[in-house]
């Protein structure tokens, strides 16, 4: 210990500015990590702590294969008493906006409140100051009226409402006025989102969210001692066809499901920062060792074995990561709050609704911080400690071992990085494991070291071909600048690796973001030919069933300058071990006036036709792919009679869900699920129409009554591009931290290098060279190093995104994404880093151009 202390901690000691960017560069990709996980954590807790205060003590639940339980089935269920209470319940969604013209979405819960009261408990803020709870018949008299609702105390509070107070709001698309009636105290069901949760009973619940005749599901609260399992089972095998019973928890499994590829993708990402930071440690360790070899000759001379040598290296890497995981852990909480925003978009939108906070601080993530921190920074070290162990002590005090002839043939570090490049090629043909393309992730790890190792033999290029050039370019101080680097290899190369391998995955990500971009227009463009596109203000994303009531359709329908309306309607619905969306349309009129891009058979949208009126459906290319189903082939859907078979007669080009989308005709949607209100409306308007225009008439028809979003096709095109570049936007922050985790490196190479070349930066003034030169050679030198990483990085970002576009998107989300070159981003980023990189120079070539010649040769 007391070895360690003198002669690892004094030298961290005198180096702080390397440890500290060491240190940092940890401590931000640990934040990273931490903060993903947190965040992804997050969104999923807040479902399914929703789908548990909600629940209440319900054990199991009921459900149809449909977009809800026929109230008249309930009755042919009574044999269900025998197993324990029972208590229908329908769950939807309101719109409320606020004093400030803010929207806000509340959580409807329509009950039998003299069943339900067993099931969950509402605590109602008058009767508790009477320190009582109400009866079942006071609770009941509250909700008599249809107009009733009871809302939460925060809610009311937030935005000024008082029991008695009138309230508009909008259910599914119809604008109505409900009188609060009772107040509940932020415990159990009023803790869902955030307060927004309004109770109502199950009759005036179902005629406000037009759900007549129809429940959600059937709770089922089993009697004491009974066995979860066995009474599953028992109700299972009794139940008719089209019902299913499951636990309420299954539904957040489910959600778990659709979001594991989305998050998976997210917390591969995350790793990246953190693979930089290692890179640091590589470099720091490295620089260590290099520059302290006579002190080390000096041990081994006084008997010190190798392994005790190595020991003191490894526990310099140990403890820079170690204080970079305790830095790292409150830096990633901040971090949390910042990826919530930016992914609640994108959850929200294509997954579920959510008010989720992310995880406080506990022993579960320090004990990760430090899994993955220390032992990854010890790998990283592992070299340079052996390194540090070779080193022969006789020769090391007379300075005669020079560890940079090592890399003046650097042929095996190139033809490894090559074998790294053909064994990435071989892993992207690899099928993925149980749905995740964990070998296209290991094709990537490999292609980002084969960056790593192709850094010297890049460099030792530089020196060979570029002396000349830059001698013409920069005169001197350019032929030096190269000179001083080639000299410098072992000490550069990683910190050049660092930077390369950020800035592949910046430029991989950016490429395939922007052919993803590309495509997506061009699937819109081809796609989205309707005039108008109508939704109820409710359905803000796919966790919401409402639907577009039979006035507003015959009042869009009626309009002289419509000619055709697509009524689509979809709902989730199960299939195998997850979640799809089940689709109908008016398949007619997507044929006469509409557009799909079909995949197969290629291009021809005639073959939809097959289906109208049929036992066929088309599917999406992404639930073609994840259940390799293709033309011709059978698909088992659930259906309210059972599960029934249905052929496939196309695919179809899908880029708005990545969970695999059916759709059939609306004539067999109506065969066997009944007349259900359409979700969605396309509308075609008559030629040299304004659809702005007949937007304005649509909505002052309905003013006052009904509440819908109607967006003209420009708008919504632009609205589908908004929501993929606020999915995309965390990816780019992540990157960015990466990259400027290994400027750090950069600035920390050179700083340490000029440390290192005290004499010859001593001969240099002492033969005429002035402060300008030094600064001049310096930044010349930053300016390379951005540059060489430069260069390797737009190479090797192009192969991952390969990778990335052909491999592991379309393994994840079923996608397939034409390649596009975005020219004019790359050469933005270029001159951007190389800007950054001459920036990270002026501070080395500060402490350049202070030392003094006579000084420093006064020493030696």
């Amino acid at each position: 210990m007391l070895l360690f202390k003198k002669f690892i901690l004094r030298f961290v000691a005198q180096e702080r500015v390397r440890a500290c960017v060491t240190v940092l560069g940890i401590a931000l990709g640990i934040a990273v990590v931490i903060s993903i996980r947190m965040a992804n954590a997050g969104s999923l807790r807040g479902f399914e702590t929703a789908i548990e205060t909600v629940s209440g003590k319900t054990s199991l639940e009921i459900l149809s294969s449909g977009p809800g339980l026929d109230e008249m089935r309930l009755a042919d269920l009574s044999w269900l008493n025998q197993f324990g209470q029972m208590s229908p319940l329908v769950d939807g969604a309101a719109f409320f906006t606020d004093s400030t013209g803010s929207n806000e979405v509340l959580r409807v819960l329509g009950v039998d409140i003299l069943r339900d009261r067993s099931f969950r408990e509402y605590h109602l803020l008058e009767f508790e100051r009477q320190q009582r709870e109400p009866t079942a018949q006071e609770f009941l008299a509250l909700l008599m009226d249809p107009q009733s609702v009871i809302m939460t105390e925060k809610f009311a509070a937030r935005n000024g409402i008082k029991i008695g107070s009138a309230v508009r709001m909008t259910l599914g698309d119809r604008i109505q006025t409900f009188v609060v009636r009772g107040l509940l105290r932020n415990e159990g069901p009023a803790r869902v989102l955030d307060g927004n949760f309004l109770l109502m009973d199950i009759a005036a619940a179902q005629l406000a969210l037009d759900h007549l005749g129809v429940v959600d599901r059937l709770e089922i609260m089993l009697l004491p001692n009974s066995s979860i399992d066995g009474v599953e089972q028992a109700i299972q095998a009794r139940l008719p066809a089209g019902l299913q019973v499951q636990r309420p928890a299954r539904r957040g499994h489910q959600v778990e499901k659709m979001l594991e590829a989305f998050h998976f993708n997210l917390s591969a990402l995350s790793y990246i920062a953190l693979l930089v930071g290692l890179f640091l440690i590589y470099n720091t360790v490295s620089i260590s060792v290099i520059s302290r070899r006579r002190e080390i000759g000096i041990l081994r001379a006084l008997g010190v074995t190798r392994a005790a040598v190595a020991r003191l290296f490894l526990l310099e890497a140990g403890a820079l990561a170690a204080t970079g995981c305790v830095l790292g852990l409150p830096l990633g909480r901040l971090l949390a709050f910042g990826a919530m925003r930016i992914t609640a978009t994108t959850v929200s939108t294509l997954y579920i609704a959510t008010a989720a906070q992310p995880d406080a601080l506990d022993w579960n993530y320090l004990l990760l911080a430090f899994a993955v921190g220390v032992p990854l920074a010890l790998i990283a070290a592992t070299v340079p400690a052996l390194e540090a162990a070779r080193v022969p002590p006789v020769a090391a005090m007379h300075g005669s071992d020079l560890p940079q002839s090592r890399f003046r043939l650097p042929l095996p570090s190139l033809l490894f990085s090559i074998s790294l490049f053909a064994l990435a090629g071989w892993l992207s043909t690899l099928k993925p494991l149980s749905g995740k393309p964990i070998f296209g992730y290991c094709a990537a790890v490999a292609i980002v070291f084969g960056a790593a190792f192709l850094s010297p033999s890049v460099l030792l290029g530089l020196g060979r071909f570029g002396a000349r050039p830059l001698f013409s370019l920069f005169k001197v101080e350019g032929k030096l600048a190269v000179a001083n680097l080639t000299g410098a290899i072992p000490r550069i190369a990683i910190s050049v690796a660092a930077l390369a391998v950020s800035l592949s995955m910046m430029v991989a990500i950016a490429v395939m973001i922007g052919s993803f971009r590309e495509t997506l227009i061009y699937w819109v463009e081809q796609t989205l030919q309707a005039d108008l596109y109508v939704r109820p203000a409710t359905r803000s994303n796919p966790s919401v069933n409402a639907s577009i009531s039979p006035e507003v359709v015959a009042v869009i329908q009626g309009h002289g300058s419509v000619e055709a309306v697509d009524r689509f309607r979809n709902f989730d619905i199960p299939y195998e071990d997850g979640l799809i969306t089940l689709g109908a349309g008016d398949l007619p009129v997507l044929l006469k006036h509409g557009r799909l891009l079909m995949k197969e058979p290629a291009g021809r949208l005639g073959a939809a036709r097959a289906a109208i009126g049929q036992d066929a459906v088309l599917i999406s290319e992404s639930f073609s792919i994840k259940f390799n189903k293709h033309p011709g082939d059978e698909v088992w859907l659930p259906l309210p009679s059972g599960s029934r078979s249905f052929r496939i007669v196309a695919v179809y080009y899908d880029y708005s869900s990545d969970r695999g989308v059916v759709v059939m005709d609306r004539s067999t949607f109506v065969r066997y699920f009944g007349e259900i209100p359409p979700s969605s409306l396309a509308v075609f308007l008559r030629a040299g129409v304004s659809p702005e225009g007949v937007r304005s008439d649509i909505l002052r028809s309905l003013e006052g009554k009904h509440r819908i979003f109607i967006h003209t096709n420009a708008s919504l095109r632009s609205e589908v591009l908004r929501i993929f570049d606020s999915t995309f936007a965390i990816t780019y922050a992540l990157e960015l931290i990466a990259i400027f985790v290994a400027i750090l490196g950069v600035a920390s190479t050179l700083f340490t290098l000029i440390l290192e070349r005290k004499r010859e930066l001593a001969l240099l003034r002492m033969v005429g060279a002035d402060r300008r030169q030094v600064r001049k050679m310096v930044v010349i030198e930053a300016l390379l190093l951005g540059g060489v990483s430069q260069f390797i990085g737009v190479g090797v970002g192009l192969l991952l995104s390969l990778v990335l576009i052909y491999v592991i998107n379309v393994q994840s989300f079923g996608w397939t994404i034409q390649f596009h070159l975005p020219l004019s981003f790359l050469i933005q980023s270029s001159l951007l880093i190389l800007g950054a990189t001459v920036l990270a120079g002026l501070f080395p070539a500060r402490q350049a151009i202070r030392m003094h010649a006579v000084e420093q040769l006064a020493e030696e």
